[in-house]
């Protein structure tokens, strides 16, 4: 039996390492934002799958892909009227 897929969101503090695991993206975005709310150095997130990931990453998978496409999208107009 294999144990549950977690994020983990390690940060550096004054007396050594803050590690959270996480079950699911959400709460790994909260936890990275506490982290950086207290000042922690060296933040580092991990996936399910051991790959590292970024805020930008995580906020993907909370908001869904749509809504990373949709800040990116260009609104263009003819203006030889």
């Amino acid at each position: 039996m294999t144990g549950a897929q977690l994020f983990v969101v390690r940060a550096r503090k004054s007396h050594g390492t803050a590690t959270y695991n996480c079950p699911n993206a959400e709460w790994a975005l909260k936890k990275l934002g506490d982290f950086q709310a207290a000042g922690h150095d060296s933040i580092s997130i991990t996936g399910p799958d051991g790959q590292p990931l970024t805020e930008a990453d995580l906020r993907a998978m909370v908001e869904g892909h749509d809504a990373t496409a949709r800040g990116t999208e260009r609104v263009t107009a003819d203006l030889k009227s």
